[in-house]
């Protein structure tokens, strides 16, 4: 059993995160993840409240600011008690959309976006088998869930639940994916026996539903530049009992050509920004260009892995014009042997998930 604490503790020692969040140049979610490992002794209840003050301030920080300006966190936190979020007609449209100024032109719909993105973003998972038994036996276990009204596979957790205890996760049964990554998966045309080049890879999230879509048959080599991220894939393979990826820890040689190159590009993540709140508030516009740059480079390298007649999938999880239309709309200048065959939008604001861009080139 942890150890109870009194209200006005738990109320302080949110303030003090949140000031070593904004004087650190560490992520929120490092700080906040780092306070918990080494607090473990808090009682599950307590630990709620403090994760949800520290996130729900973070969500209305320029509100915060702009109400009660030249006051600390503890003062913030207990107004925010008393009298909810800030709300205000004569609140400049940044401050109430909770970014900065500069970034309202990089994006579609920007008001529409930027408020649909002030909310929590839900917890999904996705089936990995017949979502419809998988489903049952998660209820079973007495987990709050619910099915996704847009992707075939996902199945939304209701309520936070430390999965690591499920017998359904154990099987492999299940793993966490937004919905939007899903669909993007799903509307990439990726099908049995098809020899598939993940380049940036990451933790293998993707990789493991093109081999779901593959029904374990066929080829996919997954690659990404950080050891630490791609070592987790071949542990999740196991758990989900997929033995048709080579997880490769060196950019190999371009005479092996694909069906597919996927490229899930480094990014802003700005369209993670309901998961991630601090983030609206580190990205510049000199980080927002070079990362631009960046992938641009990578696009460039991976476009040689990719058969003729075959096909380039460009995907972000972001939601600017730099990193997206722009970013086609130059790499196929450059590169005029591909041509667009599709794109896609999913958003909070479009479709209810985390923002994704994804599009479809086809190599001549």
């Amino acid at each position: 059993m942890g150890l109870k604490m009194k209200e006005e503790e738990i109320y302080q020692i949110a303030a003090d995160l949140l000031e070593k969040i904004d004087t650190s140049a560490s992520a929120a979610n490092e700080i906040v993840n780092n306070y918990t490992k080494t607090h473990k002794y808090i009682e599950a209840q307590d630990r709620k409240l403090l994760l949800d003050l520290i996130w729900s301030a973070i969500r209305a920080k320029a509100r915060l600011n702009f109400a009660y300006p030249k006051t600390n966190w503890l003062f913030k936190l207990q107004q925010l008690k008393e009298k909810g979020i800030p709300c205000s007609t004569n609140m400049p449209l940044p401050v109430a959309l909770e970014v900065q100024d500069w970034f309202l032109d990089h994006i579609p719909d920007p008001k529409e976006e930027l408020e649909a993105m002030l909310g929590q973003a839900p917890i999904v998972l996705r089936a990995n088998g017949n979502r419809d038994k998988i489903f049952k036996q998660l209820q079973e276990e007495g987990l709050d869930v619910s099915l996704c009204e847009l992707s075939p596979l996902g199945i939304i957790l209701n309520e936070y639940t430390n999965l690591k205890d499920s017998k359904t996760f154990k099987k492999g049964l299940i793993e966490v994916q937004d919905e939007g990554a899903q669909l993007l998966s799903l509307a990439t045309g990726i099908k049995p026996n098809d020899d598939v080049f993940d380049f940036c890879a990451g933790a293998g999230g993707k990789s493991l539903i093109f081999a779901q879509m593959m029904q374990n048959r066929g080829f996919i080599q997954a690659y990404d530049a950080s050891y630490k991220r791609l070592s987790e894939l071949s542990k999740r393979a196991w758990r989900a009992n997929v033995s048709i990826i080579k997880p490769v820890f060196k950019l190999p040689e371009a005479h092996k050509k694909f069906d597919y190159v996927v490229v899930d590009a480094p990014c802003s993540g700005t369209g993670t920004w309901r998961r991630s709140p601090d983030l609206r508030w580190t990205l510049t516009e000199k980080q927002l260009h070079n990362i631009t740059l960046k992938q641009a480079e990578i696009l460039s390298v991976a476009q040689e892995y990719v058969k003729n007649g075959h096909f380039l999938v460009y995907i972000t999880c972001s939601l600017t014009y730099d990193e997206n239309e722009n970013q086609v709309e130059n790499f196929v200048q450059e590169f005029p042997s591909f041509h667009i065959v599709k794109s896609f939008r999913y958003s909070p604001y479009r479709t209810g998930t985390d923002g994704f861009f994804m599009c479809i080139l086809q190599k001549r």
